[in-house]
């Protein structure tokens, strides 16, 4: 999670973008099961941005007990979801991400926390909002996923992509 800046899918055009990238210092993995490593990614991006964002906190809140259990719970939904789409996505993912949030400075930010502090869009119907409608579509029940959208979508006007 924190040793890659970029991902790809393997073929040609990506491996020579990657060198390239490379060379200007970016860390680049080209990734044979790219779906999956997209989901890796989606599993931290479900969990710290919105609990952030709602909470007004950095990154310290997320090694607190009870918002790690909550950041668990939207994880191990998501690794559902995926599974049920076919996607290669297992619970060590998600335990995997969870310990990686861990790790994280407390004084760190996230995007979707200084957007709401700027007062500008949210990126939650990109993240969760995905999450579902991926669940929806295959059937697979996600109660916090959908409780932590309504949460988001219930922000003040200005502070997310759907203004009242």
């Amino acid at each position: 999670m924190g040793d890659v800046d970029l991902a790809f899918p393997v073929g040609e055009a990506a491996r020579e973008l990657a060198d390239e990238l490379t060379h200007g210092g970016l860390r680049v993995r080209l990734e044979d099961d790219f779906a999956a490593a997209a989901w890796r990614k989606l599993l931290t991006n479900i969990s710290a941005n919105p609990l952030t964002a709602l909470t007004g906190r950095r990154a310290e809140v997320l090694h607190e007990p009870a918002i790690r259990q909550a950041a668990g719970q939207l994880m191990a939904e998501a690794v559902t979801v995926a599974q049920a789409a076919g996607i290669h996505l297992t619970h060590a993912d998600a335990t995997a991400a969870l310990d990686w949030l861990a790790t994280i400075p407390g004084d760190a930010t996230t995007s979707m926390l200084s957007d709401r502090l700027a007062a500008r869009p949210l990126e939650y119907d990109a993240l969760t909002g995905a999450v579902v409608r991926t669940a929806a579509r295959v059937g697979v029940e996600v109660p916090a996923n959908k409780l932590m959208l309504a949460l988001l979508s219930a922000l003040p006007s200005g502070e997310g992509p759907h203004r009242r």
